[in-house]
């Protein structure tokens, strides 16, 4: 046999739907009194929990008055997983975003008054068999026939007052007190029919004033709209209230991530303690190798520098190899024209030997001539011209011979000159050929001296690579430390979204019943 479910006055049962009453959330105390799991719920008909008792008459009255942008409260009967029910006096509020439009239905469940729950198992099997009941039908309002009683009652006063002269003295006073009291009441009842409209406005359903107040006329009326008003705090306070718990457990959450962040950082802070002596390590092998390099970087501008005057060197010995090379050129030369010239002095002697012999013979010839002819001096006279033209021929040759011997003697002392040059000059390519020997044996002790260096370097660079193997070792630690504590930030991050979500809900709901 089912029972009833209880539940402390102090305890909400909270739930959510969408617009096609899917339930998106209940709180904890909802799903222990129900007696499903919140995945047993969420995305599921919110009628999987309603009890066959409740007539569809009230239903239907909620779903017209939410769905109208309106709240909505009454006793709702729910039945439990195990067959149990429960009564609840539901509120049911539309649920607006920043836009003014609605996105879903909120239903605060508190307990509900032993009285309000009796008339219900009155009236509720009434509804659902659909018989007429008194309670779904409005009663007029009483002030308006104690306002016209009272209205009659003056208006006798007055026409008794005016008609009868004999008891004015007595008629006079009722009279008065007649009108005063009609206005009175008048004045009151506008008064009354302001806070009447105000309650109707709350809400106005003659089925609840009369479950909640035991009579449906309009002194109920107020009585519901003070109860619904009471029941939309309770609504606020409950939301509030449950959305408190999660912010609780988010902001517990958040806490327990951030203590874990803080000790994630401390061995993070050891780590950087750890990497910073490496570092410093790193950074005293980094200026010995600075150093070395800097020693390295003398020795090699030296090298280079020697290297640089050995290259003069060669340079000057090249071209006083070419200088030499022409000097002998010019030596060839000077010696091919004393050959000329010796062959120009042959020719010359041959021609003086050829001018002697004529000059013989034509003296000779003269001689003869002379004898024979006596005193004739015409054949001697031309005997001595032609003489005397061997002669001149043999003067000009002489003088060739000299301008030769002359030309010899000069061509002789410039092939003299030339030749000391090039004796000069070869010694000077000896002495810059022993300069660049010197030279490049410098370069090799540079060079040596380099290789030493290379190898400080190269024992500087392994200490190096040692201690860059256990920063790289450190800095992979506090990687992985930065990848937890990024998770754990994004964690954070989440769980401050879903605080603000909840808050904006909060506001969103404060904001609306404000409104």
């Amino acid at each position: 046999m089912s029972k009833e479910q209880l539940f402390s006055p102090s305890e909400i049962l909270l739930s959510t739907t969408d617009l096609n009453s899917h339930i998106k959330y209940a709180n904890t105390r909802f799903c222990d009194i129900a007696g499903y799991s919140l995945e047993e719920l969420v995305n599921n008909p919110h009628n999987k929990v309603r009890h066959s008792d409740m007539p569809k008459a009230a239903f239907k009255d909620l779903w017209s008055t939410i769905k109208n942008g309106d709240s909505w409260m009454g006793p709702v009967k729910n039945h439990c997983k195990n067959g149990d029910y429960y009564w609840v006096n539901a509120f049911v509020t539309p649920i607006r975003d920043q836009s003014g439009n609605v996105f879903e239905y909120q239903s605060v469940r508190t307990v509900l008054d032993q009285e309000v729950k009796d008339r219900a198992n009155q009236i509720y099997p009434q509804l659902k068999n659909e018989q007429s009941s008194a309670a779904t039908k409005e009663k007029s309002d009483k002030t308006l026939w104690v306002q016209g009683i009272l209205f009659i009652l003056t208006l006798l006063s007055v026409v008794n007052l005016l008609t009868d002269d004999n008891n004015m003295v007595l008629l006079f006073p009722i009279t008065m007190l007649s009108v005063a009291g009609s206005v009175l009441f008048y004045w009151w009842r506008r008064q009354y029919l302001a806070v009447l409209e105000e309650a109707n406005s709350i809400f106005n359903n003659p089925l609840m004033s009369y479950l909640y107040s035991g009579n449906n006329d309009k002194v109920g009326n107020i009585l519901l709209a003070l109860k619904m008003r009471s029941a939309e705090i309770r609504a606020v306070v409950g939301r509030v209230s449950n959305d408190s718990v999660t912010i609780n457990k988010v902001a517990t959450q958040s806490a327990q991530r951030g203590s874990n962040i803080a000790n994630i950082l401390a061995n993070q802070k050891g780590e950087t303690h750890q990497v910073a002596t490496a570092i410093h390590q790193m950074s005293s092998t980094i200026q010995e190798i600075v150093q070395v390099v800097s020693q390295a970087a003398q020795a090699s501008q030296h090298g280079l520098n020697i290297s640089n005057e050995g290259q003069k060197s060669v340079l000057n010995t090249t071209s006083s190899i070419n200088q030499l090379s022409e000097q002998l050129v010019e030596v060839d030369t000077a010696i091919n024209r004393l050959i000329d010239g010796t062959r120009s002095i042959e020719s010359v002697l041959n021609e003086i030997s050829s001018i002697a012999d004529q000059t013989n013979l034509l003296a000779l010839n003269a001689a003869i001539e002379a004898a024979r002819a006596g005193e004739q001096g015409r054949g001697f006279a031309v005997v001595a011209e032609e003489v005397r033209a061997l002669a001149l021929r043999s003067q000009q040759s002489t003088e060739e011979i000299a301008k030769s011997i002359i030309q010899l003697r000069t061509e002789s002392d410039f092939a003299i000159d030339s030749m000391a040059k090039g004796i000069a000059l070869s010694a000077t390519c000896v002495e810059m050929a022993e300069q660049t020997g010197q030279a490049l044996r410098q370069v090799t002790d540079e060079v040596s001296s380099l290789a030493k260096i290379n190898t400080q370097i190269s024992i500087a660079v392994e200490e190096q690579s040692v201690v860059a193997e256990q920063l790289n070792q450190n800095i992979s630690s506090i990687s992985g430390m930065s990848a937890e504590s990024e998770n754990h930030g994004r964690e954070a991050v989440s769980l401050s979204e879903t605080l603000l979500t909840r808050l904006a809900d909060q506001q969103n709901l404060i904001t609306q019943f404000n409104g």
